[in-house]
């Protein structure tokens, strides 16, 4: 949810607030979904993610949970669901400001955007770590909170609720990468530190071998002899606690804390309904070197500490406006309940026992009448607001000499707050054509008491509650969804009847990548909504607006189940509706199709039916596209899987392995095997032999030329390096992931009738770029991978032909398909004519110089090849 300007109060006040910790052998509970987000940040150190880096996205999260294990830490991850309805206007303002960064579509501007399965690859590394997670019905925050509280252990995450929650608090980013050795004597007056090397064996680290020291305090003698010492591993961190706050600096009461967060404003309150308050609070003294919320936040703990929780609370309530009145109760309210609530999901899911005393909590309803009692019994005498803070009493002393010029810059500073609450409610472009917002927003309402301030009602009597549960959802869902087997989005859909399509790196001009899948998406919603006694056949769903930058409602209708076809989760696998889902979506051998499938490798299955639909469905798909698609297949299943080591940095790569790749290339030429197209069906066993017949040699000399497809190209335009990429082939390879995401929501639906998607171990978004950009125009696709790709790795591209041929059996249209032409700016940059991918005659590719700088070692040895692709080709054989 986020409290505004208080984490960088906090961190800027970091040796008050902020303490040294030693975190080890403990359990600790984290935010999933803030995790998530921060280790994405981690992995772009690795390489671009251009919509989607899985495969170092998941080595880097395996890494993380790893680094945990050495220093004995068992970890719990809780992670959000669905929004609840107070939460739209600010998904609606993200989802805006990320369109507006797709606009210019230059890579720094969008590398930032979250791949769509990012969360899944997430979920699937946890798995593999044998890390415990649930994923609650809605947001996660409060349920981290208790569960902590009640385990007495720390939280991880990187938001600035938890400053505010009554926990032990690791900012992430405070959170070392680096795993430390402590060899210390029982009184911890003798010590030394070592950094742990992590590259070594399980025995190696129980010996402590890999270990170097790079610290020590007091008597080496006594660390290194044969007396009682202690020795363990730990993350150097930071931990906070709300004493740090309520503690002897500020001298905030805990009972406080709840009107301290809303006072701040977070995701669900307006800075402007509250403008009233601070406006009667305000002093004119400012100083120039704190910006306003660091001002306001500084107010607001004073002013806290001179009133009692009732005289505050009714102070504050005093001075907001009729209609918002209900907003700011309810949001202290709420904070309350927060606070109060004790009931703890995760500990019975997880199967843990409760550390903490056993107190039974208040129910909402006693919460509220005891909020309303001590309101009532509050003398009007002492409701005033005539306590005003001098903000000279701590605030720097450097401002008496500014006071006049900073005046003016409080103003400017709270003209740019203003700004910043009318973006903040007006969130979506042309607001007039989404009259269907309120009905986003609905909440459910029951009549309240009245609560008096004199003659005037204070709070009136239709008092908007949140009362989002998950106790209408089917047993058999909430099963598949707490254990994280289908996206968080399915909890719109069966509690909001809502989907809200993020988009991902893609054209804005056209239509959004997702409609392609809408079929998929109307399936998914249809079984959802068997197991309710209304059957509901619409959905709204959220989505950018064409043309434009702005955020549009749409409602999707006829959202059911093929006439005939039933759904039924006690009957399950159910495959009919899977095969029935592609025969609507034009695949003229669907019977075929499934019936074959059955032989392809059950980790390969749903990818390849992915695949078939989009090329069907898609006519922007073109044979490049597969083909690409395919040798991303063969690069993250075999080619890493043979050399174990997954170096993706170019130079790096060469200079290692430059003399035996020469080597190799010598050899290859001397036994040459046969270059023609394998008629064998793709299957388990041919597969299989792929896999284990793949040498280390043929491995490394076929990523010797696609490892170049892990990183960027800057592109020389008119004298200048510049980064940019194709519009048109991000918005197809885009349509391609929503594709992959919705049939991965659907199959646990179904009973998984395949093995669900991995995408880690199948698919780079900038890899597969990358390659389909290279041979997009190319000729002949097979002859330029034969050729160049897999000259010396004939069986990789003897896989590339079956997989293809494959695809092209249940497609055949992609034959006849051409490469989309350029338009606008992309097209006069480039000054290049429409080229088609099948017809033989197209303008040459000269890859000539890039075929002498990458394979210098073919160029010198006499013996030549014609490369159809290439018409000065044969110019080599001439000399």
């Amino acid at each position: 949810m986020g409290v505004r300007g208080l984490t960088t109060f906090i961190e800027k006040n970091a040796a008050v607030y902020l303490k040294p910790h030693e975190l080890h052998d403990t359990k600790l509970v984290i935010d999933g979904d803030n995790l998530c987000v921060q280790l994405f940040k981690r992995s772009q150190k690795v390489g671009f993610a251009l919509g989607g880096n899985y495969d170092a996205y998941y080595r880097t999260v395996v890494d993380f949970f790893d680094m945990l294990q050495l220093v004995n830490v068992v970890p719990y991850v809780l992670l959000d669901g669905g929004y609840e309805s107070r939460k739209i206007a600010i998904v609606r303002y993200r989802m805006q400001q990320r369109i507006l960064k797709m606009k210019g579509f230059h890579v720094p501007a969008i590398n930032s955007a979250t791949p769509p399965m990012l969360r899944e690859v997430f979920v699937d590394a946890m798995r593999e770590s044998g890390v415990a997670f649930m994923r609650c019905a809605f947001e996660a925050d409060d349920e981290v909170a208790i569960l902590a509280r009640k385990l007495g252990c720390p939280v991880l995450s990187y938001d600035s609720d938890f400053y505010i929650h009554d926990v032990q608090y690791i900012p992430y980013v405070t959170l070392s990468s680096k795993v430390y050795r402590k060899v210390s004597d029982r009184e911890g007056e003798n010590f030394k530190v070592g950094i742990v090397e992590r590259k070594q064996t399980k025995k190696a680290r129980q010996r402590g071998d890999g270990v170097k020291y790079i610290a020590q305090c007091g008597d080496q003698d006594v660390v290194e002899g044969e007396g009682e010492v202690e020795t363990y591993s730990y993350l150097d961190c930071c931990l906070y606690t709300i004493d740090n706050l309520t503690g002897p600096h500020d001298q905030l009461g805990k009972e406080m804390i709840p009107l301290f967060a809303v006072l701040l404003g977070n995701d669900y309150i307006e800075r402007n309904v509250l403008r009233a308050f601070y406006e009667a609070i305000s002093t004119g003294r400012v100083n120039r070197k704190i910006n306003q919320q660091e001002r306001r936040l500084k107010v607001i703990l004073k002013w806290l500490q001179n009133h009692t929780f009732e005289s505050a609370t009714r102070a504050i309530i005093r001075h907001i406006k009729g209609e918002q009145k209900q907003q700011v109760y309810r949001q202290i309210l709420t904070a309350i309940r927060g606070y109060n609530c004790e009931e703890c999901v995760a500990l019975h899911y997880f199967g843990l026992q409760d550390q903490t005393a056993q107190e039974t909590p208040l129910e909402d309803d006693e919460i509220e009448r005891d909020l309303q009692t001590r309101l009532g019994a509050i003398a009007d005498g002492e409701e005033t607001m005539e306590e005003t803070v001098d903000e000279a009493s701590f605030l720097d002393s450097e401002e008496e000499e500014e006071k006049e010029s900073t005046s003016n810059e409080g103003q400017n500073e709270k003209s740019k707050d203003d700004q910043e609450d009318e973006l903040s409610r007006h969130n979506s472009c042309d607001e007039e054509h989404d009259k269907d917002e309120n009905d986003l927003l609905q909440e459910e309402s029951d009549a309240e008491e009245i609560i008096m301030d004199g003659h005037e009602p204070l709070i009136g009597p239709e008092l908007k509650r949140n009362k989002f549960t998950d106790r209408n959802w089917p047993d058999w869902f909430k099963r598949i969804y707490s254990a994280a087997q289908v996206p968080r989005f399915l909890a719109d859909l069966i509690h909001s009847n809502l989907y809200i399509n993020y988009p991902q790196i893609e054209d804005v001009k056209r239509q959004d990548s997702n409609r392609l899948s809408g079929p998929i998406l109307r399936t998914v919603f249809a079984i959802l909504k068997t197991s309710f006694k209304v059957k509901t056949t619409e959905f709204k769903y959220v989505t950018r607006r064409v043309p434009g930058t702005g955020v549009v409602n749409a409602t999707v209708t006829d959202a059911c189940l093929p006439a005939g076809v039933e759904y039924d989760p006690a009957k399950l696998p159910n495959v009919t509706i899977l095969r029935k889902l592609f025969a609507d979506a034009g695949i003229e051998k669907c019977d075929e199709l499934f019936e074959t499938i059955r032989s392809v490798p059950s980790n390969l299955r749903l990818y390849f039916l992915a695949i078939i639909y989009w090329a069907k469905n898609c006519p922007d798909v073109n044979l490049a596209y597969v083909h690409a698609l395919v040798v991303c297949i063969l690069q993250l299943q075999i080619v890493d899987k043979a050399l174990k080591s997954l170096n993706r940095n170019v130079d790096q790569f060469r200079q290692a392995h430059r003399e035996y790749l020469e080597q190799q290339r010598q050899t290859s030429k001397t036994s040459e095997q046969s270059t023609a197209m394998p008629d064998v069906a793709f299957n388990r066993t041919f597969y299989n032999k792929l896999a284990s017949g793949t040498s280390r040699a043929s491995a490394l000399l076929a990523y010797d030329h696609l490892i170049q497809h892990f990183s960027y190209k800057e592109e020389e335009v008119r004298g200048r390096r510049k980064m940019w990429i194709e519009a048109g082939t991000m918005h197809t390879l885009a349509s391609f992931q929503s594709v992959c995401f919705n049939l991965y929501a659907l199959t646990p639906l179904l009973g998984y009738p395949v093995e669900n998607l991995r995408m880690h171990e199948l698919y780079n978004t900038l890899f597969v770029y990358n390659v389909y950009e290279g041979m997009k125009n190319r000729a002949d696709l097979g002859e330029y991978e034969r050729t160049v790709i897999f000259r010396h790795s004939p069986t990789l591209y003897a896989a590339v032909c079956v997989m293809v041929r494959f695809v092209e059996s249940y497609v055949p249209e992609l034959k006849g398909r051409t490469v989309r032409a350029k338009t606008g700016k992309a097209a006069k940059r480039k000054e290049q004519p429409v080229v088609h991918v099948q017809p033989i005659t197209v303008r040459p590719a000269n890859d000539w110089d890039e075929g002498k700088k990458d394979e210098s070692s073919e160029s010198d040895d006499g013996e030549g090849y014609v490369d159809v692709n290439n018409k000065f080709s044969q110019l080599l054989l001439a000399g």
